[in-house]
C-alpha cells in the first residue's frame, strides 16, 4: 500500500488517533518534498560499502560530510508551521531554533545540545519537542544518503545492532512474514537490516533469562521486547499474528505509542528521550 492508503487504514482502524496520524502524514509530506531538492554526498560506491561493511565498519563511519543549512532550515519552518496547524504554540521553539549552527552537527546528540544551550527557559515539554524536530529535520538529509545502498543485502555482511549506513539506532523491529527473522529499522536513515532473533538490539545480551517481552491487551501482533540487563526495550511488530506485511514501520511507531507508555511505566527506558 501507498502512504495514503496506509494512513487511511490506520485512521479507519483508530479513529482515536487521526489528528496523530495526520500530523504524521503531514511531516512526512514536508520530508518528501525537500528530499527532492538535496542530492547524495557519500562518496561511496556500492563496491566500496560492502567492502566497508565486511571489516565491520557502518558506513558513515570516519567519512565528514556536510548539510545544506538553507535547506535545514526551511524543513525546520515547514515543520514548525506544521505544528501550529496542529494548536501547538511554538513561540520559544522559534527563539531556539534561530541558534542553529553553521556547519550543522550531523550528530543528532551534539545538534540538540548545540541548539538548546542558549534556551534554558524551554519547558521540559519543549525541549522533547525542539530535538524531535530537529531530529525530523536531519533524517531527510540521513535517508538520501541511505537510498543509494537500498539494493545491498545488509544480511549477507551485517548483523550488529546499530545500523549498517550511519551507525544510528533501531527505533523499532518486526518479525518477519516470510521468514520470522528479526529486523530493525533505524530511527534516523530508515535503514532496516537483522539481527539475531533472540538478542538486545541496544546492549547485544543473548541471555535468554534477562530478555523478555510483553503485550497490550487485545492485539498480539504489537508487542514490547524488554532487556533486563541494559533495562531498555523495543516495540516489536509480529507480522504473523498481525497476519499481514508492514511496509512502513515509522508508521507503526506513530500508532503504537500507548506501548511507550506502557513499557516506561513498567521501568523500562526510551532510547529516544532527547533529554
Amino acid at each position: 500500500m501507498k502512504l495514503p492508503e496506509v494512513i487511511d487504514y490506520y485512521k479507519k482502524q483508530n479513529p482515536q488517533i487521526s489528528e496523530l496520524i495526520n500530523f504524521f502524514y503531514r511531516t512526512d509530506q514536508l520530508q518528501s518534498q525537500y528530499a527532492g531538492k538535496i542530492s547524495s554526498v557519500l562518496p561511496l560506491t556500492a563496491d566500496t560499502a560492502i567492502q566497508k561493511l565486511k571489516k565491520g565498519k557502518y558506513l558513515l563511519e570516519g567519512i565528514h560530510w556536510s548539510i545544506n543549512r538553507d535547506i535545514f532550515k526551511n524543513i525546520i519552518g515547514g515543520l514548525l508551521t506544521t505544528l501550529k496547524t496542529q494548536g501547538e504554540k511554538a513561540e520559544g521553539l522559534e527563539k531556539a531554533l534561530l541558534n542553529i549552527p553553521d556547519p550543522i552537527p550531523n550528530n543528532l546528540p551534539e545538534l540538540i545540545k548545540t541548539v538548546t544551550k542558549t534556551a534554558a527557559n524551554l519547558t521540559v515539554q519543549e525541549k522533547e519537542t525542539l530535538g524531535y524536530l530537529l531530529w525530523q529535520a536531519l533524517k531527510v538529509f540521513y535517508r538520501k544518503e541511505a537510498e543509494q545502498f537500498n539494493s545491498i543485502g545488509y544480511q549477507q555482511y551485517w548483523s550488529k545492532p546499530v545500523c549498517p549506513v550511519c551507525g544510528g539506532l533501531p527505533k523499532i523491529s518486526r518479525l518477519t512474514k516470510e521468514t520470522g527473522k528479526r529486523t530493525l529499522a533505524c530511527y534516523l536513515c530508515g535503514t532496516e537490516w537483522t539481527i539475531p532473533r533472540l538478542s538486545c538490539p541496544y546492549c547485544g545480551n543473548t541471555n535468554q533469562d534477562t530478555l523478555g517481552y510483553f503485550y497490550a491487551e487485545g492485539n498480539r501482533g504489537y508487542r514490547v521486547d524488554v532487556c533486563n540487563a541494559c533495562k531498555k526495550y523495543i516495540k516489536t511488530i509480529d507480522e504473523n499474528a498481525l497476519g499481514r506485511i508492514t511496509q512502513r514501520p515509522e508508521v507503526e511507531d506513530v500508532i503504537t505509542y500507548h506501548l511507550d507508555t506502557l513499557a516506561i511505566s513498567e521501568g523500562y527506558q526510551n532510547p529516544f528521550t532527547f533529554f
